[in-house]
């Protein structure tokens, strides 16, 4: 898992729960009913707006982004790696690369295309294809967190207002109003910590994971390029050379 992900989150969840116990039982904040207005609320909602497929994947994503992955990927190395497989190329041909170990899923794919026969322009379109592909998920995914964020607030809110009827209903009778006030007070709660602690957290992981591994790929789908079209490995170094700068930003395939 990401260390700042963890740390994010085991300190909003310590902070909350210790500003909890510091006043009275932690228990007092736990309310069944409040809960099942606003998870089964933002659930049903979120339900309506995105395919049950969508959030599913959502929640995969979700795991791929703060999971740690045993693989290359500082662009430097990979520039590196790209230059190493270029001498190999030049050397002993496309298929020697069958037996050198790329440590990146997307580049391992880009090579073993190239081992197989496949053309330059067919590699470099298939690899754009699954990089825009990882974009939409990504956009997608981060989409249902956003929902989410979005919901769980509102339905605070309507769980307050179905506390607050409850309350009103029943001032004749002082031993109805105590639930119904916790009902109407952790609904807000619950919905604030859901989204804030959350979802909308998650939203922001997900697109700014989608930014950094699109702008990887995009430098991979050029590395790739270069050893199917037979480049000098400083004439590589030459076209790599603005995506280490950071100036090279592309966009569904155009450089913006």
């Amino acid at each position: 898992m990401s260390f700042s992900t963890l740390i994010g989150l085991f300190m909003g969840v310590t902070i909350v729960l210790v500003a909890m116990s510091l006043g009275s039982s932690i228990l007092l904040f736990v309310n069944i009913p409040g809960l099942l207005i606003v998870a089964g609320g933002t659930l049903a909602a979120t339900m309506i707006r995105y395919s049950m497929a969508d959030s599913i994947k959502a929640v995969g994503m979700s795991f791929s982004v703060l999971k740690v992955e045993k693989e290359i990927k500082d662009l430097n190395e990979l520039v590196d790696m790209t230059e190493d497989l270029l001498r190999l190329v030049r050397s002993k041909g496309v298929l020697a690369m069958e037996n050198y170990e790329v440590d990146n899923r997307f580049y391992s794919d880009g090579v073993r295309m190239l081992v197989d026969g496949y053309s330059a322009e067919l590699v470099k379109s298939t690899l754009l294809e699954k990089n825009k592909l990882m974009t939409e998920q990504a956009e997608t995914s981060s989409g249902v967190f956003r929902a989410v964020g979005d919901t769980a607030p509102a339905f605070g809110m309507i769980g307050t207002l179905v506390g607050l009827v409850q309350m009103l209903a029943n001032l004749s009778d002082p031993s109805a109003i105590g639930p119904s006030m916790a009902v109407a007070l952790l609904t807000t709660l619950y919905g604030a910590m859901i989204a804030n602690l959350f979802a909308l957290p998650m939203a922001d992981k997900i697109e700014s994971w989608a930014h950094g591994e699109g702008y990887r790929q995009h430098l991979i789908i050029e590395a790739v390029d270069c050893i199917a079209q037979g480049h000098n490995p400083s004439v590589m170094r030459d076209i790599l050379a603005p995506y280490l700068q950071g100036t090279k930003v592309k966009k569904d395939g155009e450089e913006v």
